[in-house]
């Protein structure tokens, strides 16, 4: 159990074949991500990171599949790209005009989808830090995004109790 953050733990998101978990919890009155060491053998963690940059709660998290960029969504209505090595935000990704509950990575990294109170999901190109498209049908809030295994499909939940596949 990682126990070190001041509040509940929204979304976890593993490095791919990687024992380096990523989580977003509350500290104070914000929420930033933490990154984690994790020995899975001495069943042990500790905090090695804390990426600050929102200005409200961050409710989901997930790195890219090479484990290079993570990707953080917040009810501050942004998404932001945030350089794991590094531990700096790259990019600040504004468009979604509510919450920012739920970000996905396409399988080849290239594309990630953003999932919103403002029952739209949005793709963004990650090397132009830009937005490909902005995907209406929902008509209640859209609470997850997650990509085919192959990358061709996108599919999303929503409050109004449909799944989409885009």
């Amino acid at each position: 159990m990682l126990s070190c953050h001041m509040g509940a733990f929204i979304r976890i998101s593993a490095l791919p074949h990687r024992k380096r978990p990523s989580a977003s919890a509350r500290v104070g009155c914000l929420l930033v991500c933490a990154l984690w060491a994790v020995n899975a053998v001495a069943q042990t963690a500790k905090p090695v990171a804390t990426l600050a940059g929102h200005t409200s709660w961050v409710v989901s998290v997930s790195f890219s599949p090479d484990g290079r960029t993570l990707a953080s969504g917040s009810w501050d209505n942004t998404v932001r790209l945030w350089d794991v090595a590094s531990r700096r935000e790259v990019a600040a990704l504004a468009g979604h005009t509510n919450q920012v509950v739920s970000v996905s990575f396409s399988p080849d990294g290239r594309t990630l989808a953003s999932g919103s109170w403002d029952k739209t999901v949005r793709l963004w190109d990650v090397a132009s830090r830009r937005k490909a498209a902005a995907l209406a049908g929902h008509t209640d809030y859209v609470r997850s995004v997650s990509f085919s295994p192959d990358g061709r499909t996108l599919a999303s939940g929503s409050y109004d109790n449909t799944v989409r596949l885009w």
